[in-house]
């Protein structure tokens, strides 16, 4: 069954004068029916039912649900009513955004028009042609701060101000250049790199700071070996920073920092490599270090950073990690709500000579994973998010932004190995290359 479903004479919810599929009425939906009709019933599925009413359910409840009804066709049955229940939902658009094809569904006719005929120059709405316009006039050439994606959320959708932000990245020069040399350092990559054809600089090293949580038994891939696998395989010599799993940013960066510190003497040039919680962790690193202590760091990749924390830390996010984890010391979960991190972030200071590259995906309703659906929607109540963070909240001021549309936090679209080999092909030609040059970190304070 395809993921994304296209579902005729749907009824609709009006959601601020936008048409959106409630939740409520899925079992109207013609591809859903056959789900609500069983042999293990005489009529509809009762479990499916208590899934549409608690799709938002903790996961603790679901897990009991579906031990209740314990066969295991039975829960086939349910995963399947889940995707369903997500991809009945929205408009179907299909269009092209800063260079990258879009095909999901989003949640508002403006969305799928900004898509589908504004962005493509196929205008036909004169009154929506002249709202955009005023978005986009009101600009002045800087990113939306998270302030004005909550606006255009309010007074647009979710999805336009989450499509809007990533046309305007994408039309940052710099990001343009980068995102060229990446997709070209990308299809090189794909081809080359399974036959052991990629072989980078012995000039430099990459210093690589693992996630939250990275070693409980869930979190596969969270201490990044997958990345650094890549790497080696391509030449570059990596160092595992071994920080605390669930400890406080302000902990691990002291943990970081001793790891640059240790790399100063070896002779080469260091690439740090951060994904999500260990993004602040590098900055304040960077930050506490004196010059001096930092001038053999080149690059600095922050993928998916938690620069600015995040509103599911203040809210409704650890009751159900502990379910999967355990015990968690709350000293991380602190270090990652908002006011704090917000705070901590006005006072980063990286070394204007280190090349920062933001790297995170852009999802709307169609595209974000059914693992992610948990936090996504609870988030949108801020405005854009990729399902952990706030859209805005993961760009380091100053540095490059290469951002991925269908893609949310986990960041699963590309094959992990070749993404990083080709970051790091694009980063180290950028260090040898003017482009690199040109872009110079800016403080968040200034």
């Amino acid at each position: 069954m395809s993921w994304h479903i296209v579902c005729s004479k749907m009824k609709t919810d009006e959601l601020r004068g936008h048409q959106l599929m409630s939740y409520k009425n899925t079992l109207n939906c013609p591809r859903a029916r056959p789900l609500a009709e069983n042999k293990y019933s005489s009529g509809r599925v009762d479990c499916l039912t208590d899934v549409r009413r608690g799709v938002f359910r903790s996961r603790k409840q679901i897990i009991e649900q579906i031990m209740t009804y314990g066969s295991v066709k039975l829960v086939l049955l349910l995963a399947s009513a889940l995707l369903v229940l997500s991809a009945c939902s929205g408009l179907s658009v299909q269009g092209t955004l800063g260079g990258q094809t879009i095909k999901t569904r989003v949640d508002s006719e403006v969305a799928r028009y900004y898509v589908g005929n504004y962005l493509s120059g196929e205008r036909s709405d004169a009154l929506l042609d002249e709202r955009i316009d005023r978005v986009y006039q009101s600009a002045n050439g800087d990113l939306p701060d998270r302030d004005e994606l909550k606006y255009l959320s309010d007074h647009f959708s979710v999805d336009f101000a989450a499509l809007y932000f990533a046309d305007q990245i994408a039309r940052v020069p710099a990001n343009q250049r980068f995102r060229r040399d990446f997709e070209q350092a990308y299809d090189y990559a794909r081809k080359a790199f399974p036959e052991g054809r990629v072989s980078l600089s012995g000039d430099y090293e990459v210093l690589v700071v693992p996630l939250y949580l990275y070693k409980r038994r869930f979190a596969v891939g969270a201490d990044l070996s997958g990345p650094r696998k890549a790497l080696q395989k391509v030449g570059l010599t990596t160092h595992f920073v071994e920080t605390d799993d669930d400890g406080s940013v302000e902990a691990n960066a002291e943990l970081v920092a001793a790891a640059i510190r240790a790399r100063a003497r070896s002779g080469r040039r260091l690439i740090i490599l951060s994904a999500s919680k260990s993004g602040p962790e590098v900055a304040l690193a960077l930050t506490k270090l004196a010059l001096s202590e930092a001038r053999h760091v080149a690059a600095w990749i922050n993928a998916v950073g938690s620069l600015q924390g995040t509103p599911l830390a203040d809210e409704l996010l650890f009751p159900d990690i502990k379910i999967i984890a355990g015990e968690i010391d709350a000293a991380g979960r602190e270090s990652l709500m908002t006011a704090r991190s917000r705070q901590r972030f006005a006072s980063f200071r990286v070394p204007e000579h280190v090349l920062v590259v933001n790297y995170f995906g852009v999802p709307v309703i169609g595209s974000i994973s059914l693992m992610l659906r948990r936090g996504f929607f609870p988030l949108r109540k801020y405005g854009p998010n990729d399902g952990v963070l706030l859209l805005p909240d993961m760009i380091f001021p100053g540095g490059v932004t290469l951002t991925e549309l269908n893609e949310d936090h986990l960041m699963r679209g590309k094959p992990v190995d070749i993404a990083t080999v080709a970051l790091a092909i694009t980063v180290i030609r950028w260090l040898e290359t003017p482009d690199g040059e040109m872009v110079r970190v800016r403080h968040p304070g200034d």
